[in-house]
């Protein structure tokens, strides 16, 4: 998780509740009796017994996936006006359940809490946007499912094909964010050395004056998480593109080590998922599909 994600939170979930309202494509049937947004179909979906049977016990009998979440961190995971659970990685989570036969049962946590919960055996499992680190899997197995880093948007006429073509351009993202601290100088050297004007950085607190700045045509492009800018892109209904993902990182969920074959159970229902296009539906649905993996891996981080 880069610092973007805690510096956007709170703007960033609003945004996308006013976006969703008039921008985002008609859902599927609901998923719950609050008829929540949603881009699955979980009626469509049938259990697999044989990756079932690799759960651990106590979960088998509960019949539910306690599911700590950060609801901060649109399009991954956040709340709608009432107050529900939703975003890509829910509705991933959502589908990977009823493939293991279970309902899922989300707690509400702060961001630092839920690893602790986690490996206190509180919660199951945590989503939140965790990016996949050395680190991390001393304690945790990592579910790899996606490709996260760094990614910009610019006005649909003016794509972003390579790091180079922002030389030059004035480029907004947002103050104390990775971007601004690590990303954009780097990529000035790279513009020094390749004999091109540095990039112009305008700094903004929050994502959606960034986003609003980059419409007026105020900046020619901008630049945050990759799931933020996807989404970003997805709500301006054609106006903006993203670029390719820059520095990327496998992203997922992690889960407390020891626990028997609970990490290959869940590796095994997002894999079938992947196969059977339930994956690819999700993450186009919520626009954050170019960080899609072709193969979802445990503890696939190597720094």
């Amino acid at each position: 998780m880069s610092k973007n994600r805690i510096l956007a939170t709170v703007a960033l979930a609003s945004v996308a509740l006013i976006g969703l309202s008039g921008c985002a494509p008609e859902a599927p049937a609901p998923t719950t009796d609050a008829a929540r947004q949603t881009g699955v179909d979980l009626s469509k979906i049938k259990a697999d017994d044989a990756i079932a049977k690799m759960l651990p016990a106590d979960i088998t009998e509960r019949g539910t996936l306690i599911i700590g979440v950060d609801p901060t961190y649109a399009p991954n995971e956040f709340k709608d006006a009432q107050g529900n659970p939703i975003g890509w990685e829910i509705d991933l989570m959502d589908a990977a359940a009823a493939k293991l036969g279970l309902k899922t049962d989300y707690r509400v946590a702060k961001f630092d809490n839920i690893v602790p919960s986690i490996l206190g055996e509180k919660y199951d499992l945590g989503l939140g946007g965790y990016y996949d680190t050395k680190k991390r899997q001393e304690t945790l197995d990592m579910i790899d499912f996606f490709q996260a880093g760094e990614q910009l948007a610019s006005p649909a006429d003016k794509p972003i094909k390579e790091i180079l073509d922002i030389c030059g351009l004035k480029v907004g993202a947002q103050n104390g964010g990775s971007a601004i601290l690590n990303f954009l100088p780097k990529v000035d050297e790279q513009c020094v050395a390749a004999g091109k004007p540095k990039v112009e950085v305008l700094g903004y607190e929050t994502q959606d004056e960034q986003t609003s700045a980059l419409l007026l045509g105020r900046l020619d492009a901008m630049e945050s998480d990759s799931p933020v800018t996807g989404y970003a892109v997805k709500l301006s209904e054609g106006k903006l593109v993203g670029s390719p993902i820059f520095d990327t990182v496998l992203a997922g969920a992690p889960v407390k080590k020891d626990r028997g074959e609970f990490a290959e159970a869940l590796r095994s229902a997002i894999e079938s998922l992947l196969e059977d296009g339930t994956y690819d539906g999700i993450l186009n649905y919520w626009g954050v599909e170019v960080g899609g993996i072709q193969q979802i891996t445990v503890n696939g981080a190597t720094e």
